[in-house]
């Protein structure tokens, strides 16, 4: 998957056409921009959802929608302190029904939760990133991750799925919406 190799870092410039690019091979979009309600009342928004292709469900990917979203990665003086609100955020879009979706079963975050807190930064957190990872897992929420060649979809502090290895089959997943 050459696409990769030449990436920019994600950052502040990534936009809806490039997620759509590096996931095309693996998923058919469905809709963009996708407006949904909050039981809290809020109007909430997602930039994609999309289905993966048929090959991916073979492989042992959830055969359910999708949800992606793009986000402001955590960078700066500010971002640590930044890790509660953009939690909250995410777990907001899990609770959410999506127009005639419903409440998707998987969140995805791209670029991932800390891809771009700074080495101290991460330090600082420590352990504290594994456990959120493990506590956003219990939330639907996931994260896309580019390494190289490879795009990686993380899921409660472990390899979900990978474009070289497929799914990772040492783990039982189970993708249900918190909303009914």
């Amino acid at each position: 998957m050459a696409f990769f190799l030449n990436d920019e870092p994600p950052g502040g410039g990534e936009t809806v056409a490039m997620l759509k690019e590096k996931i095309g091979p693996f998923f058919e979009v469905v809709e963009e921009n996708l407006k949904g309600s909050h039981p809290g009342g809020r109007t909430l928004e997602l930039d994609l959802v999309a289905r993966p292709k048929e090959a991916l469900v073979k492989d042992g990917f959830t055969n359910s929608l999708v949800g992606f979203t793009l986000r402001n990665p955590l960078t700066g003086p500010g971002a640590f302190r930044d890790v509660p609100r953009k939690a909250k955020e995410l777990v907001d879009l899990a609770h959410t029904r999506f127009a005639s979706h419903g409440a998707l079963p998987l969140i995805v975050v791209y670029p991932g939760f800390f891809a771009h807190m700074r080495r101290e930064q991460l330090q600082k957190l420590g352990e504290g990133a594994g456990v959120f990872e493990r506590i956003m897992g219990q939330f639907n929420v996931g994260e896309l991750k580019v390494e190289g060649k490879n795009l990686v979809v993380m899921y409660g502090g472990a390899r979900y799925w990978d474009s070289v290895f497929g799914v990772n089959a040492d783990r039982q997943y189970n993708f249900s919406p918190l909303v009914f």
